[in-house]
């Protein structure tokens, strides 16, 4: 139960996503289907509250009619005379105003071609081959990525950051410069990319190959494990896991706490990356 709760609040940061870069019409019965728990109705907007605008609060009042913040406690009724009246009314027709434009931006969020969709330079994708299919993906700040068979790649772009997560398979980057950090999460290791060419491929569990055609990758030094006995604490060793950095030309091998690197020529970096569709243009260091 635990794990499910954690989850929550990440489900909920991507569906605001959804919601800013607008929904698909598939999304749209999800969501409402996932907003069906009280738990996922609180947390989403919790956190549209603290982190989105009006226009995204009004649309998840129209989603999450019940249960949509704390409600007022309840006060006596009282007679309204008729300047308080004219004073409601008026309220009322000021207040009309921005509801109607959120009725008519709404009619657009559920369709995935719509001239009232928002287009947003950051949301959340997935892209998968099958086996023996290769795909080479455009992402919206220009970076490309190219896919070997039998991959998939999630993309989660934000207004502070660009993150990836290759679940398996082989992907190379081609990362361009942004004021976002590309990150990129493969096999439980965290990477750091400069504007780069670089492949990741994921053997198994725990062990990854990657190698930088151009720019720097920073490998962070995360381990699979901290020690939490004596026994361990006196076999471990942090310099295992420190920050290391991958030149241009340079390949590594990550196994467990395991971390090698050598150089490569550039034949050898041909040969290693010759399935992908194109060649992938570098520079010699």
């Amino acid at each position: 139960m635990a794990a499910d709760a954690d989850k929550i609040p990440t489900e909920a940061a991507v569906w605001l996503a959804r919601l800013e870069r607008g929904l698909l019409p598939q999304e749209g019965i999800t969501l409402r289907a996932w907003l069906g728990q009280p738990a996922h109705r609180e947390a989403i907007v919790d956190a549209a509250k603290l982190w989105h605008g009006p226009d995204i609060i009004a649309v998840l009042a129209q989603l999450v009619p019940v249960g949509f913040g704390n409600p007022p406690p309840p006060r006596p009724k009282r007679r309204l005379n008729a300047t308080h009246a004219l004073i409601a009314l008026c309220g009322a027709l000021v207040a009309f105003a921005p509801f109607a434009y959120v009725q008519h931006i709404m009619q657009g969020m559920f369709a995935s071609h719509s001239a009232a969709q928002r287009h947003m330079p950051w949301g959340e994708s997935i892209y998968t081959t099958k086996p023996g299919e290769t795909r080479i993906v455009a992402l919206s700040e220009g970076s490309t990525v190219t896919l070997n068979g039998h991959s998939q790649l999630g993309v989660l772009f934000g207004a502070a950051s660009r993150s990836a997560n290759l679940d398996y398979g082989e992907a190379i980057f081609h990362t361009v410069p942004e004021r976002r950090p590309f990150e990129l999460n493969a096999g439980g290791r965290h990477f750091l990319a400069s504007p780069s060419i670089f492949d990741v491929r994921i053997i198994r569990e725990r062990a990854i190959e990657l190698t930088v055609l151009e720019g720097d990758v920073i490998v962070r030094g995360l381990p699979w494990q901290w020690p939490d006995t004596p026994a361990q604490a006196r076999l471990f060793n942090p310099k295992v896991f420190a920050d290391t950095t991958v030149g241009p030309l340079q390949a590594a091998s990550l196994e467990d706490a395991a971390f090698s690197r050598y150089p490569l020529t550039a034949a050898a970096a041909d040969a290693r990356m010759s399935w992908r569709p194109e060649p992938v243009l570098y520079v010699a260091p």
